[in-house]
Parts: C-alpha cells; sequence; structure tokens
C-alpha cells in the first residue's frame, strides 16, 4: 500500500531532515519520493513525501519519526492507477458473485432449535473497558454462556503476537479458564477475530502467539480451517450446534483490499424472550443479518450484540489523520464511505422489530455511530466494555 505524507515544517527543517533521512528508514518500508519542500503549500503541508509498505504500524513509525521535525504529519493512503483497477475488478467480481449466491440460497426454518433459560456475554476483547487491568484491542472476542454451554465466540487480534496474548491476560484476570470452554465459534477469517493475521494466512486461529492445546474442543469455522489435535466443522449453511444455539450460516459479502469475504453470526433463542444475534464484525450487513434471522426463526428478534462496522466519522483509531476503518472492511470501495443517511436507514430497520438489548462494539464503529444507537435505544442499549457481563 502507498502512502502521501503530508508534512508541516519549515523549510530548513525539512533540508536538516534530508542530511539524515538514510537513518530513518526501516527495511520493511520503501520511500518512493523523499521528503519534498512543496512550491506552494498543500492542505496546510510544506512538504511532501510518499511511501510503500504491507504494514500499516510501518507507515505510522515513519510519520513519528518525521514529528521530530515537524508540527504536523498526515497520512493519506493512495492507489496507482494499475493497483487501483486491479482492485476494483477484484471487488466487483466479489460483489457479483456474493450478491448472487446471498439472492439464489435457499434458507428454510430452523426447526428444532430449543431454548435457553439463561444467556450472558462478557466481553473478553473489545476497544472499550472501564477496568484499567484489563487489556483493549481493536478485535472481538467474547465469552458467552448458556444453561449448559460455554462458547468462545472469536478469539480476538494480539496485534503484537504476545504469548500470553491480550485475551488470555484478561481471561487470567476475570477467572476465567480454557478448560471451560465447550465451543469455539470464529465469525470470519480477519486477523482481528483469529488471533492475528499470521493466523489468518493460514486459514486458522489461535488464542494466543502460539497454539495452546485444546484437545476436545469443537470448533464452527466460516470456511474450511485447521487446527492441532481439532476437525474444526465447516458450517457455511445454518445449523443448530447446541440446545437453544445455532449459527446463522455464513452471509457473504465483498470487502476491497480483503476479497470476497463471509462471515457467520450467533443466534441464541432465550426462553420467553426471543432470537440473540451476536455478530463478529457485520460485515454482512445489518439488513441481510435481520432478513436471515427472519428467515430463520419464528421466534422475534430480542436482542442484538457486536460489531456492525458503522465507521461514518472514521474509526476507534486514528493515524496521523487517517482512520483505517473508514475507509477498510465497508463493503464499498475505500473512495465510498459508510453515510450518516445509510446508519440511520438501518437503526430503523433495526428499530422496527423493536428489540430489547442492543449493543454495538467499538471495535469497528465511529463513536457517532454508538452515540446514534445510544439516542435510538436509549432504554434497551447496554454498553459493551471488556470485563463487563451482559445478562439477558
Amino acid at each position: 500500500m502507498k502512502y502521501l505524507v503530508l508534512i508541516t515544517a519549515a523549510n530548513k527543517k525539512v533540508e536538516e531532515y534530508l542530511k539524515q533521512w538514510q537513518n530513518r528508514l526501516r527495511s520493511e518500508l520503501k520511500v518512493l519520493f523523499y521528503p519534498h519542500i512543496t512550491v506552494e503549500p498543500l492542505d496546510g503541508a510544506t512538504s511532501l513525501a510518499v511511501i510503500e509498505t504491507d504494514q500499516i504500524s510501518n507507515a505510522v513509525t515513519y510519520c513519528k519519526n518525521l514529528l521530530n521535525m515537524a508540527s504536523d504529519v498526515k497520512l493519506i493512503p493512495i492507489l496507482d492507477e494499475k493497483e487501483a483497477a486491479e482492485e476494483l475488478t477484484k471487488f466487483n467480481e466479489g460483489k457479483i458473485r456474493a450478491d448472487t449466491e446471498y439472492g439464489e440460497a435457499d434458507i428454510s426454518k430452523l426447526e428444532g432449535i430449543g431454548s435457553t433459560s439463561k444467556l450472558e456475554i462478557l466481553p473478553l476483547i473489545d476497544w472499550h473497558t472501564e477496568d484499567q487491568d484489563l487489556k483493549v484491542e481493536t478485535g472481538v472476542s467474547y465469552l458467552v454462556k448458556t444453561d449448559d454451554t460455554t462458547i468462545l465466540f472469536d478469539a480476538g487480534l494480539n496485534n503484537y503476537d504476545e504469548d500470553p496474548s491480550p485475551l488470555l491476560q484478561n481471561m487470567e484476570k476475570l477467572g476465567i479458564h480454557v478448560e471451560e470452554i465447550d465451543i469455539i465459534f470464529i465469525t470470519h477469517n480477519h486477523g482481528d477475530h483469529v488471533g492475528g493475521g499470521k493466523w489468518a494466512e493460514k486459514k486458522t486461529f489461535s488464542l494466543s502467539g502460539r497454539q495452546i492445546e485444546l484437545e476436545g474442543k469443537i470448533a464452527y469455522t466460516p470456511i474450511p480451517m485447521t487446527y492441532p489435535s481439532l476437525r474444526p466443522i465447516y458450517s457455511p449453511n445454518p445449523m443448530i450446534i447446541g440446545e437453544g444455539i445455532a449459527t446463522t450460516g455464513t452471509i457473504p459479502n465483498s470487502i476491497y483490499f480483503m476479497g470476497y469475504t463471509v462471515e457467520q453470526s450467533l443466534a441464541i433463542n432465550v426462553k420467553d424472550k426471543g432470537i440473540v444475534l451476536i455478530v463478529g464484525c457485520g460485515h454482512q450487513t445489518l439488513p441481510r443479518l435481520l432478513e436471515r434471522s427472519s428467515a430463520l426463526f419464528d421466534e422475534p428478534l430480542y436482542g442484538l450484540v457486536g460489531g456492525l462496522h458503522y465507521p461514518v466519522t472514521g474509526g476507534p483509531i486514528e493515524l496521523f489523520g487517517y482512520a483505517p476503518h473508514k475507509h477498510l472492511g465497508t463493503g464499498k470501495p475505500p473512495w465510498e464511505q459508510i453515510t450518516l443517511d445509510e446508519l440511520s436507514a438501518n437503526i430503523e430497520s433495526l428499530k422496527k422489530l423493536n428489540p430489547k438489548i442492543v449493543a454495538l462494539s467499538p471495535h469497528d464503529s465511529s463513536e457517532l455511530s454508538l452515540q446514534a444507537f445510544r439516542d435510538a435505544f436509549p432504554d434497551e442499549c447496554r454498553k459493551l466494555n471488556v470485563g463487563e457481563i451482559i445478562v439477558v
């Protein structure tokens, strides 16, 4: 990925920097256009550079170094003509495939799901917490407990490949042991849900920087995946996986830079209440998720918990003015963003179902979106904080 770096600094400072730029390079980063003094300011910047790297963290490090001589640095992703054309072709092909498969899916009522009297959802990894002893990440992992089943829902991000991972560290602090987990449920094969990008590339998952022993556990995955000593169950179609517990089956979408993507969600039938949907990222879109739930169950929608990917004004993090979530993972090209009108329309479609519990994950949505849900569901909204149990 290429990035334009806009630098606001006195020309003399830029000249001094140019004399020592060799000492500031990282092997994983290529500088295509070294800091160059502009004839006229560009968006207030007096200098610019162009860099290329596969890891956004390398670009951030480069910008931090630039701050040694600049008053402001902005990071802007750019695509050259060939790269943009190739990615757009792949995206459009994925979109056609996803729309066709979704339209042709033969979904019928899921009979005999049963119910559970108890449902507790404990966020183990997400972006907000009020307990400073717990770790947060822009990833997801929840512990879901019903009457007789304990589910680990996704495996977090582990951005720095730690062992023990933030997930395992939080579990220890919360008194949760791997031994008590019955089922591991993976929503989709993205790094922030399978324990890191290196595991996603290998089509597997991990609870830490190494794959710990999970013998005897049952795993459900949205694509064929592997794990040492396990035989994960590939679950593209809706199916019952426990008393009162089902997977919605996968719903496809096309994600720019990531290609054709499928994601499944948990559906739990709470006795005398209805269906609670637990969602990873919401790449499948809320309208399609609600339509799938209606097609599968006679029971009403009682609650919705998790990520829905509404980075309308940015997202959980901003890197030198660049908010990655706003441009990535939306199901649109990066030059088109999810709008406030779309957010409002989706909220209205959810309001028509009169849910009693709504908890939107902050790991992939902007604060404006979180507030929009709080305004729309003032009595139903729950905070989704690491370490705080949501009891249904």
